[in-house]
């Protein structure tokens, strides 16, 4: 296995990309990863939503800023927190939402295409262990710079 995980992610952000343009969204910020998972898990505070979609709480700021300024996200007043902000979407966020679901859905189909239940059983089983690896990999970072 020489790259090819990354040779699949760079064709794959290859082939998502004019679409995402086509909506007005910046795919290197993450733009539609985050309406995503607001649209899928409602509404989420900046920290829980970085979390969410493995974006840094830096990154994840600025592209808020952009989403808010476009319509398409608004930040409200936190009743569990007073120093912190929920982010949620609003009506338009919503549609362009289903947009961006609807995207990657065709991407997802267009990548299981041909394959078997039991070929994507094995994959899906192969990539949570890599997953797990980076996560671990990360943890052990963290842990070493503290």
């Amino acid at each position: 296995m020489k790259n090819e995980i990354f040779d699949v992610e760079m064709l794959r952000r290859r082939f998502i990309r004019p679409y995402f343009i086509e909506l007005g969204l910046t795919v290197g910020q993450g733009q539609p990863h985050i309406l995503k998972e607001l649209r899928e898990h409602g509404a989420m505070n900046q920290k829980e939503l970085s979390d969410a979609c493995l974006i840094e709480v830096t990154t994840m700021s600025r592209t808020i800023d952009r989403l808010e300024k476009m319509g398409l996200v608004k930040r409200e007043s936190n009743p569990a927190c007073r120093r912190s902000w929920t982010i949620a979407l609003t009506e338009e966020g919503c549609e362009m939402a289903d947009k961006v679901i609807e995207i990657f859905e065709m991407t997802d189909g267009i990548m299981k295409s041909g394959m078997s239940e039991d070929e994507l059983e094995i994959l899906s089983a192969g990539l949570e262990k890599v997953k797990s690896n980076l996560w671990t990999a990360i943890r052990n970072n963290e842990e070493n710079t503290k």
